[in-house]
């Protein structure tokens, strides 16, 4: 996917980000960070699904080294 650009706007007294829909954004919310050059927004529900099934994944090789200890 390359670039694509979302559009500013006021909705009351704060501004809002309107996504294009080829983003296809399913979350009622999102995490935003600060960063020197704007921001991100993480899906928490997204980001805890991969979490577990990363989780899942352990152990599975056993001669990939375990750096959790």
């Amino acid at each position: 996917m390359g670039t694509i650009t979302a559009k500013v706007f006021r909705a009351g007294n704060s501004k809002a980000l309107r996504l294009p829909r080829a983003l296809k954004v399913n979350s009622k919310a999102y995490e935003v960070t600060p960063t020197a050059t704007g921001f991100i927004a993480i899906d928490p529900a997204a980001e805890a699904r991969r979490l577990k099934a990363l989780r899942s994944l352990r152990g599975s090789a056993p001669d990939f080294p375990d750096h959790t200890r």
